[in-house]
């Protein structure tokens, strides 16, 4: 009833989130496969049909064991985002994300489904495993310490894979970059999607030998925690507990002997590595199933909007990052593949707020604009006003230490103080006055005199000799300190607080704290794309006259970025930085190379016209020396 009620086309978020829904079922139907042999597994194997039959405890356990999954996808969901992470260091990209709600969001989750899981293993675990809570010793109940220490295995790797999750993006979702070659902007297609199952299976390597380094570390460091730092704790929470169910002895400690037997050992190796297992398989699903192209049964998604161009419009101008890049994917994919919608975005021209071309238009040139105004903020930063309070009234004036000056004779002698205050002022002007006479007289010789000087520096001279007061010295010892900070930089601790080149200039060009490169390069293409093709589709005529000012938008965004980066200061922490490497920065090079190649497209089909489009012959002659189009061509 309210979308009914809402007035204007249906937003470009109606017809993305059943898709992402979509995709959501897909992913977890594989992540459910995984829980399937992952339950037969950990199961007991003494019946032949049901350790594998799923209508049995093996369905079960699959149901209970995605549960853990479910966590993960609810995670991505949460904090999903599209464009990278920018900053000028590594460590300060730590301290920025360090206090965040997400990094302990993801803890949070990560610490539910490795409990859920160790729930789940235990109970799964045959009598052998000697895995339940109480075990009976003499005819005596006591606390067993076996499932104890494995709970720890497994909240010991949730913070492992927490501290992985954030530092290696995995809420980022790695979308398809369209990087066109110079001069063919035209006749490539858009991005190049692989299949979901494609990844996977090509990342399938990568996932196990990650569960396996981090499963395989728990031999060492899941003792050495255990016994320090967890094991009495661990024992009396569980202890609290246990005694609600069973009747235990009033004082019981842990055993003597802490439960690190063999089997124990390699069972908390396998469980650990079926774990981090289902952890990366349900990122690594997750992450290729979001990333598919805009479209729904080969078609763009507001293909089933009545107003398919109003609801891609509200996609382009939203605020939030995931539907604005996916509407300028979509955008992207109607420029080069549909013609028939594409052409209508040249002939729906009665539309409140302006053709829908004009607003393509606008909402394109703000991604590109929005690139050109952060590098001239960055070139000029805001000078500094005055203070707040000196910016409004008179200044205020300071306090008065002492009374006004007299205003008769300052020649005569003072009459004596009459009370307390004139008395305190006498007397320290008095005191000022000595002061001040005792200096004038001894003039501006040193409180040291020539003598003691003499002393210190003959008994420096035996003491060290000249090159050892020279090690000693000022700009010696700062030139050690340099020398140690250039040395730590050097080394692999060092590293997070380098300031690259690279990474400094991701921050001006892209924006931070994340910065999405595909929208800016689908932004490009699709003006590009949109203007050649209305030269046969646009029936009224209306883009010719937008023509120059992408020229002109294109002309000074080029030399605009080609100045930064030529100019761009390496940081002092860049001890690595050369000239002929360093310079070669990915993010700019390749927007310029996307302007370059549009620019001389649209050079191309409209060089003929550049008269009539109020284009002179010497901008049109700039124009192609900086889209470096031949005299052969342009001619």
């Amino acid at each position: 009833m309210a979308a009914q009620m809402r007035a204007g086309p249906r937003l470009y978020r109606d017809f993305l989130t059943p898709a992402l829904h979509r995709r959501f079922t897909k992913a977890a139907t594989i992540t459910l496969l995984v829980c399937y042999v992952e339950a037969v597994l950990i199961g007991d194997k003494s019946s032949l049909v049901w350790s594998w039959f799923p209508l049995g405890p093996v369905g079960i356990r699959t149901l209970l064991l995605f549960i853990s999954s479910l966590a993960i996808f609810i995670l991505r969901v949460a904090q999903l985002h599209v464009g990278a992470r920018t900053s000028t260091s590594s460590f300060q990209s730590f301290r920025q994300h360090l206090v965040r709600f997400n990094s302990l969001q993801t803890l949070v989750w990560y610490f539910f489904s490795a409990w859920w899981f160790s729930e789940v293993y235990v109970w799964s675990a045959s009598r052998k495993a000697n895995l339940n809570w109480v075990t009976k010793t003499y005819e005596r109940s006591r606390l067993n310490e076996r499932p104890i220490y494995l709970r720890t295995i497994f909240f010991l790797l949730a913070g492992v894979q927490s501290y992985a999750h954030l530092v290696f993006d995995y809420d980022r979702v790695h979308l398809p970059i369209n990087q066109n070659k110079p001069g063919s902007a035209s006749e490539q297609r858009p991005h190049i999607v692989v299949p979901p199952l494609v990844q996977i299976r090509a990342s399938l390597p990568h996932l196990f030998q990650a569960a396996l380094i981090r499963s395989m570390s728990m031999i060492i460091l899941g003792p050495l925690i255990y016994s320090l730092f967890i094991r009495n704790t661990a024992w009396n929470w569980t202890l609290f507990f246990a005694k609600l169910l069973w009747r235990l002895p009033q004082s019981s400690n842990p055993p003597t002997v802490p439960p690190y037997h063999i089997s124990l050992i390699l069972r908390s190796v396998f469980a650990a590595f079926l774990l981090v297992l289902l952890w990366e398989i349900s990122n690594a699903v997750f992450g290729a199933y979001v990333a598919q192209e805009p479209l729904k049964k080969g078609h763009p998604l507001t293909d089933d909007s009545r107003d398919p161009n109003g609801s891609l419009l509200t996609g382009l101008k939203a605020r939030k990052e995931v539907p604005k890049t996916f509407a300028f994917w979509e955008l992207i994919h109607i420029s080069q593949c549909f013609p028939v919608r594409r052409k209508s975005f040249f002939e729906d021209i009665d539309r409140p707020g302006g053709p829908t071309w004009t607003q393509i238009l606008n909402a394109c040139l703000d991604i590109i604009q929005g690139v050109n105004n952060r590098v001239t903020e960055f070139q000029n930063p805001p000078a500094s006003g005055p203070p707040p309070g000196q910016q409004q009234g008179n200044p205020q004036p300071l306090p008065r230490l002492t009374g006004p000056l007299n205003e008769g004779n300052i020649f005569t002698s003072s009459p004596p103080p009459t009370n307390r205050r004139e008395r305190v002022q006498a007397g320290i002007g008095n005191a000022t006055k000595s002061i001040k006479q005792r200096q004038t007289a001894q003039g501006s010789q040193s409180p040291l005199s020539p003598k003691v000087k003499g002393l210190l520096t003959n008994s420096a001279n035996k003491v060290m000799t000249k090159e050892r007061q020279e090690a000693f010295s000022l700009s010696t010892m700062k030139n050690h300190i340099y020398s140690y900070i250039n040395q730590f930089l050097r080394s692999p601790l060092g590293g997070p607080f380098r300031q690259t080149l690279d990474r400094r200039a991701a921050v001006v060009v892209l924006g931070t704290p994340y910065g999405d490169l595909g929208t800016i390069m689908d932004a490009i293409d699709s003006v590009t794309r949109l203007a050649i093709s209305s030269l046969t589709e646009d029936p009224y005529g209306k883009v010719q006259a937008d023509v120059p000012t992408i020229i002109r938008t294109f002309m000074r965004s080029i030399p605009h970025l080609e100045a930064f980066k030529q100019n761009l200061q390496p940081h002092w922490t860049d001890v690595e930085y050369t000239e002929e490497r360093s310079r070669k920065i990915d993010e700019v090079d390749i927007i310029i190379g996307s302007l370059r190649g549009g620019l001389r497209e649209v050079l191309r089909a409209f060089g003929e016209y550049a008269e009539n489009l109020g284009l002179g012959v010497g901008e049109m002659r700039v124009a192609r020396e900086i889209a470096a189009v031949d005299e052969e061509e342009a001619s």
